[in-house]
């Protein structure tokens, strides 16, 4: 019985240490996301008036998603309701465009609502 309560602690503790490891892995990872997706975010020429301008979503889809709000973009050419995603360190660390160069045609998504 002894044998059996000393193997249950010691098999929680290890959990416990488990947990404890896969908690500073996840840190380190949102760590440097953030870092570099704010040197991304620095360096974007896309980046206005904390919108993406690069991504435009045509649909009304602001309940869908969270980080997705109306444009408030001064000089956006685009003349429709439109959408555009909020920017974060962690969503610039995602965002696929490279480098501050802008690229010939913009990402436009058509996402339908939920009805």
């Amino acid at each position: 019985m002894v044998t059996n309560i000393q193997e249950l602690h010691n098999r929680v503790d290890r959990i416990e240490e488990q947990k404890n490891q896969e908690l500073l892995t996840l840190v380190e990872i949102l760590s440097n996301a953030t870092f570099f997706g704010g040197l991304k975010k620095a360096n974007c020429d896309h980046a206005k008036q904390g919108q993406c301008s690069f991504f435009t979503i045509s649909n009304a889809v602001e309940k869908s998603l969270p980080i997705v709000s109306e444009c408030r973009i001064k000089d956006c050419n685009d003349k429709e309701l439109h959408y555009h995603i909020e920017l974060s360190n962690i969503t610039c660390s995602l965002c696929p465009n490279l480098g501050n160069k802008p690229r010939k045609r913009k990402q436009v998504f058509k996402l339908k609502s939920k009805q």
